[in-house]
Parts: C-alpha cells; sequence; structure tokens
C-alpha cells in the first residue's frame, strides 16, 4: 500500500471517529449500535470530500466536516439533503458537478465547551435575544468556521456554482454576518431541530466576505493546495487535513 493510500485512510478514520464521537456519543444523533467498530459512516461518505482540522498546538484532531458531490446516475442527484426534506430548486437541471451539499459538521467536546456549545456538533452558541454588537463582539468560534471555509474552498476548487446545506435559521443568519450570504431554497422541517435547506453561491462567497475572513480564506486554500488536492482533475474521494 503506498504512503499516500495510508495517509488516506488513517485520515478517514480519524473523521469517521469524531463523527462517532460527537453524533453518537455526545449528541446522540445517531445509535452508536449502528457502529460497531466506533466510526460513523454512512452512504454519501465514498461520494466526498473530507476535512479535518488538526489543532497544531496540541497535535490533536479537532473536527471534520464533508462536501458530498451529487450522484450521476440517480435522477434526483441523491444528495443527504434532498432524501429528507423539498427543495424549490431542481437539481435535475443543474450540471452535475457544478453543486454539492456540506454536511457532517463535527467539533469534539473539549473544542466546544463554553456554556451552551456542547449542544450543537459544531460548537455553536446561538442566543436569539443577543443583538448584532453582542456577536461581534463574541465573535464565531474559530474551528466551525475554518471548516465550513474549508468545505466553500473545496467546492469552488472543484469548480462548484454552488454548495447546499441543511441548518439552522440562526446559524444562517450568524453565517451572513461573516459574509456568508445563504438563501434558503425549500419549507424549514423538524429535524434535530428546526432546520431548512440554504444554498450559497461560489460568485457570492468570492465577492461577499470580509477581508479578515478573505485572509482566513487564503490560508485555507494554501493548506490545500499543500495537501497535494486536485479535485478539478480527480472527482474521487479524498481526506485532507487543514
Amino acid at each position: 500500500m503506498s504512503g499516500g493510500i495510508r495517509q488516506y485512510c488513517r485520515i478517514k478514520k480519524e473523521v469517521y471517529r469524531i463523527r462517532y464521537d460527537v453524533y453518537c456519543q455526545e449528541l446522540n444523533y445517531e445509535s452508536p449500535d449502528k457502529f460497531p467498530e466506533r466510526q460513523e459512516i454512512d452512504s454519501y461518505d465514498e461520494r466526498s470530500l473530507h476535512c479535518l482540522l488538526k489543532h497544531r498546538m496540541s497535535g490533536e484532531y479537532a473536527g471534520c466536516i464533508r462536501l458530498v458531490f451529487p450522484d450521476p446516475y440517480q435522477s434526483d442527484r441523491s444528495l443527504p439533503l434532498n432524501k429528507i426534506c423539498s427543495l424549490d430548486l431542481d437539481l435535475k437541471e443543474l450540471p452535475t458537478h457544478s453543486f454539492g451539499e456540506v454536511s457532517r459538521l463535527a467539533v469534539i467536546d473539549r473544542f466546544r465547551r463554553r456554556t451552551g456549545e456542547s449542544e450543537t456538533p459544531g460548537g455553536l452558541l446561538l442566543f436569539p435575544n443577543q443583538t448584532q454588537e453582542e456577536r461581534e463582539k463574541r465573535g464565531f468560534p474559530i474551528i466551525a468556521l475554518s471548516l465550513y471555509l474549508a468545505a466553500t474552498c473545496l467546492g469552488i476548487e472543484a469548480g462548484m456554482e454552488r454548495v447546499l446545506v441543511l441548518m439552522e435559521p440562526r446559524l444562517a443568519r450568524h453565517l451572513r454576518y461573516f459574509g456568508f450570504v445563504f438563501t434558503q431554497i425549500g419549507d424549514f422541517i423538524e429535524f434535530r431541530g428546526k432546520r431548512g435547506p440554504y444554498q450559497i453561491l461560489s460568485e457570492s462567497v468570492m465577492n461577499g466576505l470580509p477581508a479578515h475572513i478573505v485572509e482566513l480564506m487564503e490560508v485555507i486554500r494554501s493548506d490545500l493546495k499543500l495537501s497535494d488536492l486536485n479535485v478539478k482533475l480527480d472527482l474521487k474521494p479524498k481526506a485532507v487535513v487543514i
């Protein structure tokens, strides 16, 4: 087995382990009995790009996220999102590799320890009565923000025109404050709380981010390039560390 394949397999195992810890052990979103090897895996992982974030000071893996590519052989393009909710967008009318879905954000417990943060997979503390000034002072959890940026970078590098995500409306508003302008593309549903389908266009990402977020995004894009990830030429499942 080549070094690249060994590294790829090792990184994927870390991704699935983090997801098991967060989704099965901490939040009880999934039954641990379904994953006797303590790795939370589903059918979409084999056509996904995975990002694993490493905390450099401690050397510990802090969180992960994935970008799922549509299935060109399924009439509905078979993304996780359109299996559980209806979309105003007709995915069949879009070029197959022009879109994808960000999902399975997970940040391990010790990196989301502030009061209330451990109740969400990304460590996002979203108070409905916060003023804009209070949100600005508190800031956005850097790990979750970095992972969303990483997934967005993957989509841009892959030539995607839009990225879809199922999330809480408060999170969509929170991300908008940082320049991520998500638009709703379907009705809200009850799925681990109130959530709705959203999309963001790559053009709006490139034109709408504030300068300090653009700087962080460029660092992440640089890390992705150093990882020897070439998603434009090779759309096979990959996993990278940032």
